[in-house]
């Protein structure tokens, strides 16, 4: 049966920015009638009452839901029609087990999305003896305080899906490099199909291609910071976890390593603004540099080199051939989820790291070589691998649905 209705599931509050970026007017104009079904309420409900993005969008215009309760979705599933698909946003939650076994048995299928892929460390060594009695005490504490839904969530994904006689996807959309399964281990059953593609951010890639040099810096040298608003960041909210760095310090600091950076090599030091932030609402902490929101693909293309902690944006000094200086505070080395992505980053380029809060001199040299070979295993791996299309994500999402 041809698919006529295209469904997304979030848990997160749609913006403009995501409305471009999973590709609505594409789906719409390949004919499809589309819509987005937002669980934020019940799945974040924190991130729900507390978050604000900086381009709303007005749900009821463009044909967004809102869900407060499980029970909604379940009673909205069973007036769907056959000629529909879902393309699930979420990464498998057991909340959403009864959603999804409601699914199966009206033989409505769906596609797990994978937008990309980012370097990992799976074993960070702490350094600690093989014997910690203070680990040995919270285990028992764990152990003591599980319940069924604590058993539940803990479940091997595929054991679930038998248990609650879940259909596995009819397809995942890989959208990064041959690292996007290994990253996210997604629930692959023996009919699902993987439709490797590539990241996000090689899309933005493909139109920046054919744009001029930034309008706003053009004739003028100059390096790059990829923001992360990481006092601020959403996801540390969505995770339940407080945000590693105080923002007074934070910016501080970085203020003062922009400083030097730009008295050492004579290039100003622009901020590509994370498009989540919002800048407006807080004093200058850049000092008076310029910060430019929607434009990291451009600004990274058109510098002279790179300065990060950690961000998927990485791809685009991959794919432009930028060196990438990495660096970190005190704080940020003290949160051993941060600083385990920056070594996993770093060691993708066989780099190692400024932490800016010691004395340290900048080896420039050193620091903007570009390891080729490393270069192209990082796009291979983690941004697209090859033989696939040269073509815009969401078209070729589009054209394998209309294969179904």
């Amino acid at each position: 049966m041809k698919i006529k209705k295209i469904i997304y599931f979030t848990s997160f509050t749609f913006s403009k920015w995501d409305y471009e970026r999973f590709g609505i007017e594409i789906m719409k104009k390949n004919g499809f009638s589309v819509e987005v079904w937002d669980f934020t309420p019940f799945l974040n409900p924190e991130a729900y009452k507390t978050l604000k993005v900086p381009d709303p969008i007005d749900y009821k215009e463009y044909n967004l839901k809102l869900f407060k309760r499980n029970s909604d979705i379940l009673n909205k599933i069973v007036c769907l029609e056959s000629d529909t698909i879902i393309i699930n946003l979420l990464l498998p939650d057991y909340r959403l087990f009864h959603v999804f076994k409601r699914l199966s048995k009206l033989n409505i299928q769906y596609g797990l999305l994978i937008p990309n892929a980012i370097p990992m460390l799976r074993n960070v060594s702490d350094n600690s003896p093989q014997f910690d009695r203070k680990k040995l005490i919270n285990l028992i504490k764990k152990i003591k305080d599980l319940n069924l839904v604590k058993i539940e969530k803990r479940i091997p994904r595929k054991i679930s899906y038998r248990l609650y006689k879940i259909n596995f996807p009819e397809f995942i959309l890989a959208g990064a490099g041959t690292q996007a399964l290994i990253t996210y281990n997604p629930p692959i059953g023996q009919k699902t199909k993987i439709i490797w593609i590539h990241s996000f951010d090689y899309d933005m890639y493909l139109k920046d291609l054919l744009k001029p040099l930034n309008s706003n810096l053009k004739g003028k040298k100059y390096t790059v910071f990829i923001d992360e608003y990481l006092p601020f960041a959403h996801d540390y909210v969505y995770m339940g976890l407080k945000s590693p760095v105080t923002p007074e310090r934070y910016y501080s600091l970085l203020c003062k390593f922009f400083s030097r950076v730009e008295k050492e090599t004579g290039l100003e030091v622009v901020i590509a603004e994370h498009p989540s932030s919002m800048y407006e609402k807080h004093p200058d902490y850049f000092e008076n540099r310029r910060v430019i929101r929607g434009k990291t693909s451009e600004l990274i293309r058109d510098s002279e080199f790179v300065l990060m902690h950690y961000s998927t944006s990485i791809s685009f000094a991959i794919l432009y051939n930028k060196p990438v200086i990495f660096f970190v505070t005190k704080e940020i080395e003290q949160s051993k989820r941060d600083i385990g992505f920056i070594q996993a980053f770093s060691l993708e380029l066989n780099k190692g790291y400024i932490n800016i809060d010691n004395n340290y001199n900048i080896n420039w040299d050193k620091e903007l070589t570009i390891d080729k070979e490393a270069y192209a295993n990082y796009k291979e791996k983690y941004i697209k691998r090859k033989g696939t299309e040269d073509k815009l994500f969401w078209q070729i999402v589009a054209d394998e649905i209309n294969k179904l």
